[in-house]
Formats: structure tokens, sequence, C-alpha cells
């Protein structure tokens, strides 16, 4: 296997000893996977995002609102940094997956069935979608995915071709048995194409469906007015209504109604609707638009119930729905298709019995998914645990009480999503098909490591125990010889490499050898630290000083004020440079434990901070 190292800018850089492993040695199916690894990578991709946050939501504002972007970058940022929950499920590598991504929210859905399993897979293969082809290269580029995740593969084929590349069965010549080339599928998007999608797909692969849900709003008679209505426009302005959280219905007692709806039209009169490139926009074009002939058909179809004062009108130059009501009686019929636009469906009901209407009409059950309760509902509460038509479609976390699905720390990337309507979400592995809330990480652990583990699940293990295997893997990378078990862990730790040598514009590897590759020490150098004279400890305090101190440092304004640091103003050139040496030398013992090392500016800013002040307190 080749030793090589994905280069970035700068030109040198400090990356974590596993990482490294990981792009070159641990991408094997049924490998083992170091959490911390995990983790770090997690971490480091969190921070990146934030220092590019700037860069990103440009890019993005050119598909969505800005109160999308900020949206979708902190539940990523959640999900990054709060991997630890799904600890559980990062123990062996499966092989190859196959993602298909929503329209909506690129980021947020990149995250959670791309780049995440990547840490859980040998490669993860996905295509961009049509509609965010003329951005998606330029957030890859940003995200610079390339280097975090090297086993992420974006596709370049047609939709068609992708299909028939990923649906592929190879064949082992040796034992003639058939094996698919995907060991999992995650599909998000239209249930009846994940419905063609399974059959296409061998059995034994294991795919994971996010479909539609109905997710209807309750507004009973003592509901907070006002509550419940910020909560409707919330999840039907979110991205113009394109969202599987978006409710296909308001269901609202005939008590509130009035009050109800009065807020809502004065609340959407504020609404800005035009273009994403004006942050203060929260309704722009819809993503795809062509839907908008699917959306006249439906203001037609219920045009006797539009709302004089936000009628259904849609600007065709733009690819604009404004934002618009209908106010449809439950008992002229419940809506249940997915209205993916800014149009709400208002329905007022009587009786808190009413609600049988919707719920239990055969076409709910499909689509099935979660229930905003805003106030208190005896019927409501009954349809926890209860079958309907032979299945529960709820417990009691799909039943949400005066709060909804955008709030924070409702949804979260570490957590189930979905319902228990077939369309809604659902896994099938070898044939069987089960409805349920559905969680990449958790369904790749549950369906494809535990058989692999056998009848006993393996157990974490502890640090102790990575380091070992760990340092074996950098010493294998690197053509080391190791004598004693205990000589495995020299390099494990923070690895840098340094890259300074190396043509950025010519060549995108570095090769991985000893003599550019080094580790910061476990410990202090007690012994070094001794031999040092006071004067020799002023120059390195300061310098722990300044990088305790400074969260940010101007590379080319530290680096002058590093050769000046150990200098006396009126000493002559020689004295200048053999003081700067000495400085230097005693740096590198003090971190290293050599006389020499690399260059020391990047090597300070791209360390650990908290490692190098622990070094270098003397």
């Amino acid at each position: 296997m080749a030793q090589t190292l994905r280069s970035t800018s700068p030109k040198y850089r400090s990356i974590y000893a596993a990482n490294q492993i990981a792009a070159e040695l641990a991408y094997e199916k049924f490998g083992l996977v170091d959490f911390r690894v995990v983790a770090k990578i997690a971490l480091d991709f969190a921070n990146h995002i934030e220092e590019q946050f700037s860069k990103i939501s440009q890019i993005l504002l050119e598909y969505e609102s800005y109160e999308v972007v900020q949206d979708e970058c902190n539940r990523t940022l959640d999900l990054l940094r709060n991997l630890h929950e799904n600890k559980e499920y990062f123990q062996l590598r499966v092989g190859e997956i196959t993602s298909f991504l929503p329209r909506n929210q690129p980021l947020y859905a990149l995250a959670c069935f791309v780049l995440v399993p990547s840490l859980m897979g040998s490669q993860v293969h996905f295509r961009v979608p049509n509609c965010m082809r003329h951005f998606f290269p330029r957030l890859l580029k940003t995200l610079n995915c390339s280097f975090f995740f090297p086993n992420v593969i974006v596709s370049k084929k047609e939709r068609l071709g992708f299909l028939m590349e990923r649906s592929a069965i190879r064949m082992n010549s040796k034992t003639q048995e058939s094996i698919p080339v995907c060991d999992a599928v995650i599909f998000t998007g239209i249930p009846a194409h994940a419905e063609r999608l399974r059959l296409v797909f061998d059995k034994r692969t294991l795919f994971i469906t996010n479909g539609a849900g109905h997710n209807p709003i309750v507004v009973s008679s003592d509901a907070n007015a006002a509550k419940a209505a910020e909560a409707a426009l919330v999840l039907q302005l979110y991205n113009q209504g394109q969202d599987c959280a978006a409710p296909n219905t308001i269901l609202v007692h005939k008590k509130i109604f009035g009050e109800f709806l009065k807020i809502v039209r004065e609340k959407l009169r504020d609404v800005h609707v035009g273009q994403y490139g004006d942050k203060k926009c929260r309704v722009g074009p819809i993503s795809d638009p062509e839907d908008l002939v699917r959306i006249q058909h439906l203001l037609i179809a219920n045009r006797h119930w539009c709302d004089p004062y936000m009628p259904g009108i849609i600007r065709s130059r733009e690819a604009i729905v404004e934002p618009t009501i209908i106010c449809r009686p439950l008992k002229c019929g419940g809506n249940y298709t997915e209205v993916f636009a800014p149009i709400m469906f208002i329905q007022e009901y009587e009786h808190d019995e009413d609600l049988s209407l919707y719920f239990e009409d055969d076409r709910y059950a499909r689509n099935a998914m979660y229930i905003s309760l805003y106030g208190s509902s005896d019927y409501v509460h009954a349809l926890i645990g209860r079958k309907i038509g032979n299945k529960i479609l709820h417990d009691s976390k799909s039943v949400l009480r005066n709060t909804h699905l955008h709030a924070l720390g409702v949804e979260r990337g570490t957590q189930p999503y979905g319902g228990y309507g077939f369309a809604a979400s659902s896994i099938s592995f070898n044939g069987k098909i089960v409805c349920k809330p559905t969680l990449p990480q958790r369904d790749i652990f549950d369906y494809l490591v535990k058989p692999a583990l056998g009848k006993k699940v393996l157990k974490q293990r502890d640090d102790a125990y990575w380091d070992k295997v760990q340092a074996r893997n950098v010493h294998k990378l690197l053509g080391l010889k190791v004598d004693r078990e205990e000589n495995t862990q020299v390099l494990w730790g923070e690895c840098y490499v340094d890259t300074h040598t190396l043509n950025q514009t010519s060549a995108r590897y570095v090769r991985l050898e000893k003599k550019n590759t080094f580790s910061l020490l476990k410990q202090p150098n007690k012994k070094y630290i001794a031999s040092l004279m006071e004067s020799d400890l002023k120059p390195v305090r300061k310098l722990r000083a300044m990088l305790i101190q400074n969260e940010r440092i101007d590379a080319a304004k530290f680096a002058q004020w590093l050769y000046q640091l150990p200098c006396l103003s009126k000493a002559a050139s020689v004295t200048k440079r053999k003081n700067q040496q000495r400085f230097f030398r005693h740096i590198y013992n003090l971190l290293l434990g050599t006389e020499a090392g690399p260059r020391l500016v990047p090597f300070l800013l791209e360390a650990d901070r908290g490692r190098i002040a622990e070094l270098l307190d003397v």
C-alpha cells in the first residue's frame, strides 16, 4: 500500500497520527475503529466549518435563506461535536456505502448521510443532486472534504450510470460466491423512489430510507395561540416548506381558530419574500422550478378555501410561491398531500374526538411520523401505543408537547429520526422491512457490525489498547521495525508531518517517512529543563505566554517576533544568529526531545496549543 498522505495548505500541517492511518490502512472492511480517531476528525471538521462559515454561507445563500443556512450549520456542528453520544456504534468498519441525498439542507444532509457514515465504512459514494450542481462542488472544496474524509467518493456519473454501478454484484472467483458491491444504502427522498430503488439493490444490502411524513400540528382549545402560531410559521416557512418536518396540516380547535388565524395572517404580512442574497429574506425560490406546476394544481384543487388575504400567488419568473393559507374545515377532508411549499393548510375541528377524522383515515397511517400538540388532547394522548389498522403509529417520542421538530434540541443528528409509517422511514435487510425512525450509524451497527462481531459484542477498548494498535499501524506505515512491545507507542499521540518541501501546485501527495514525521513528547523533558539557565528559560516562558494568550496569531508577524525573541537589540548579527539557534534547539528538545525538527513557526501555530503549553511550562 502506498505510504502517502494527502497534502493540504499550509505546507506544514499537524495531523492526528491515527487520521493518517485511517486514510491509508484502516479503511478496510471489518477493520477495528478507534473512536478517539472518529471524534478527532469530527471535531477538527467542526472547527473548520466555523472558521469557514462566511464562505460557506455565501455559497449556500445561492440555494436557501440565511435563516436556514444558520440553522443547518448549527445542526451540523451539534452532530459533529456530540458524536460521543453514538460512541458504541463505532467499533468495526463495514464495506462500501451508497448515499442518495435530499434536495434540502445540503450541508446537514451531507454530514448525516455521507460524512458520518464514512467514519464507519470503507468508502461512501454519492451523487450531487441535479438542483445543487451549480454550487455543491464549491461547497465541497470550501469544506475541504477530500482532506478530512478521503474515503468519500463524489460520482460524476448520471443517475442511471451511478445506480448501475452501485447496485452491481461482485463474484468471488475462488468460491463463486456473489457479493453486493454495497453493504448499505442511505436514501432520503420521495417514498415512491425509495420503493423502486429497494428492488434494484440486492436484498443483502442494508437499505435505510428517510421518506415523507405528515407531521400534523394539533392546536387544542386550551393552547397558547401565539406560541402555536409561531411554531406553525417556523415549520411551514423553513426552506419554503421543502422539508420533511413541514406539517401537511394544522388542526385547530373551533374555540381558538379565529385567534390563531388572525395571528398567522399578521405574522405572514411581515415575512420578507425575495432572493436569498438578501439575508432578511425568509421565503425565496422553490429549489426545482418544475414543482410550480404541481403546486399550481394543488392550489386549483383547493381554490374554494384559499384565504383572501393570502390567496396563493405564484411568481413564475422568480420560481417563488408566496406564503399561502388554505382554510379547509376538517369535516371536508384532511390534507394528506405533501405540500413542499409555503402553503399552510389550517383545518378547523369542533370536538376533540373529531381528530379521528384525520388520524384514523387510511391515508394517514402510511406517512405517520410526528405530532406537535399545543395544549391538551385526550384523543392525541390515547394515540400513544394504540393500534390503528393493526399497527402502532405513535410512541411517546413521536408526540411532541408544546414544542416542534425544529425547536432547539428536538431533532438531532445523533438521535433516531422518522416515524412508524411505511413511507416515513424504514429499514430493509434480507427481504424484511421494518418501519421505524432511522439513524444511519445505529442501523449500520445493528444490522452489519453486530453479526460480524459474533454473538458476543466487542466491548469498547481502553486507551492503552488503542495506543498499541495505532502505534503498530504507524510503524507499519513508516516501515519501522518493532523489537519490543513498549516501543510500539513511540509514534502515538500527536503525529506531525512536515510537508514544507512539497510543491503544492504540482503534487497532491507527500510520502510519509521517518525524517519528516514528528511526535510531541508525552511528558515534559524534566532532565533537559534542569540543564537550562535562567537566561534560557525567559524566552521560553514568553513564547508559552504568547501561544496561550492569543487564540489567533498572524503567521508573518509571529515569525518576526519569534526570531527576535532570543536576541539582544544591540548584539551583532553573528551573536543574534547563535542565540536564535540555541533558542530553537531548546524548543525542539522541550517539545520533541530532539536537537532539530520541522520549521517552528507553522509547527507552533498548527500544533495542539494545550499540549505545547504543558511541555513549555518551565
